[in-house]
Formats: C-alpha cells, structure tokens, sequence
C-alpha cells in the first residue's frame, strides 16, 4: 500500500532501500540531533534494519519516494517498545529537501499506513528548535521535560 501526492510516494520500505536509510542516517545534519549521533557502519545498519523491520510486526519503517527520480528522500520509523507499550518516531529528511513540507507529508502518511501504531512517541533534543517546531505543528502535544530531552507524544 502507498500514498501518493503527485511527484511523492510514502510507502513501507523494502529490504533494497536499506543503503540509501542507513546515507541518510549518516548525515552530520541529521546525526547532529540523533540520539546516538555516531557515525554507523553499514554492516551494523544492514544487520539492524533486517532484523529490526523485517522479522517483528511492531515495528515500522516507511520512505518518501520522488517519483521523478524513483530515489528514496526520507524514512520514517516506528520502534515499538514493549515496556511502554508506544512506538517511537524517528523521522529523517535528505538534505537536498529538506525545507519543503516533505517532513510533515511523511509523517501524516506514515501515520496513516500503520494502523497497529496507537501512541507515538517524539523525543527531541532541546537544543533542536526545528524538530520541536514540526512536531508540535503535526499536532503532537508535550508530555515532559527529560534532561537534554522534550518529549512529545500523539495518540491516535
């Protein structure tokens, strides 16, 4: 299943957009804010993205397609976790796109596209006024402040 608008597709990811994931990933933008902002291996990525999204339902990860290119621009995952019983968002558009909506298209789809996802959970760095900013425009409420952390949450 994907969703379109015009020259975008949001759809599941597949096993073959796993290098492209793990590039944008690596980015010293989107690095700068991660949780863990070392740089990753792709022989670590590629294990981790296997097992993580292609051997438990819970999880969830899907990609922002440009039609015109057929080259994936974003990625936006929900981990699950049991102790919580919510699934975390990790949300990452390509450089070159950033800026234009594309964040907001890709999580409202993905959202939509993953009916067992209930609560989300954003946790983002303070020092991260654009994250801050998107997710409390895509409708996420503040739940608590947590060190270095805000955490947001939506429920559906």
């Amino acid at each position: 299943m994907a969703e379109q608008n015009k020259k975008f597709t949001v759809r599941p990811a597949a096993l073959a957009d796993s290098r492209r994931i793990w590039e944008i990933r690596n980015n010293p933008r989107v690095r700068r804010y991660a949780n863990n902002s070392e740089k990753i291996s792709w022989e670590k990525h590629s294990l981790w993205f296997k097992k993580k999204y292609f051997s438990n339902s819970r999880n969830y990860c899907l990609v922002l397609v440009d039609n015109n290119q057929d080259y994936v621009v974003g990625y936006c995952r929900f981990d699950f976790t049991v102790k919580e019983n919510k699934h975390f968002v990790s949300i990452a558009i390509n450089q070159d796109n950033q800026g234009r909506g594309l964040g907001s298209l890709l999580l409202s789809q993905s959202i939509k596209m993953c009916p067992g996802v209930k609560e989300i959970i954003a946790e983002i760095r303070k020092n991260n006024p654009t994250s801050l900013k998107f997710f409390q425009r895509n409708n996420f409420k503040l739940y608590e402040k947590a060190g270095k952390n805000i955490i947001f949450g939506l429920k559906k």
